[in-house]
Order: structure tokens, then C-alpha cells, then sequence
């Protein structure tokens, strides 16, 4: 059994600084500043698991899951969604 897993940080601790680069992850019985995301997979699972980071690290209690046969569509969609993003600011900053 072999654990693979990627964290993307971009926002360590709690200074001033740092919280102001969070963004948020929220339900609908909680809200909590996103510091970051571990992605992580055991080689028997059939999904994929996100779990969020808070200005304390690691929050266990903040998970989601994407199934293997689904992963490259998310992707796919989020580079897509970021590709429209950078446009529409290129084109405000012209």
C-alpha cells in the first residue's frame, strides 16, 4: 500500500500578511479561511482526496473527493476557467 501526496500552499501562518492571501472554503454549517490543499491518494482508493489547509495547517475535517475516471475533466476545467480568467484581465488592462 503506497500513499501518494502534493500539497499547493499559498498562504503559511497567521500574520497579517498571510491571512490576506487566503481565499475561503465554506459549507453550509461553516466557514473557514483556505490556506492551501493536500491531494493525496492510496494506491487501492478509486477517488482522489483534497484536504483543505487553514492558517493552523492541515484541517482533516475539510475534505473532498473526486473520482480517478473524473480527475482529468476537473482538470481540464479548471485550466479552462483560468485561461478565461487571464483573458478577461488581460483585456481590462488594455
Amino acid at each position: 500500500m503506497k500513499k501518494h501526496t502534493k500539497e499547493v500552499i499559498w498562504s503559511k501562518g497567521r500574520t497579517h500578511e498571510e491571512l490576506a492571501k487566503q481565499t475561503s472554503w465554506s459549507s453550509s454549517k461553516d466557514w473557514s479561511g483556505l490556506s492551501g490543499l493536500s491531494v493525496e491518494a492510496y494506491d487501492f482508493q478509486d477517488f482522489i482526496a483534497c484536504t483543505a489547509h487553514t492558517s493552523n495547517g492541515r484541517s482533516f475535517s475539510k475534505y473532498f473527493q473526486i473520482p480517478l475516471d473524473k480527475v482529468q475533466e476537473f482538470c481540464d476545467n479548471l485550466l479552462e476557467v483560468r485561461q478565461s480568467m487571464l483573458s478577461q484581465q488581460s483585456k481590462q488592462n488594455d
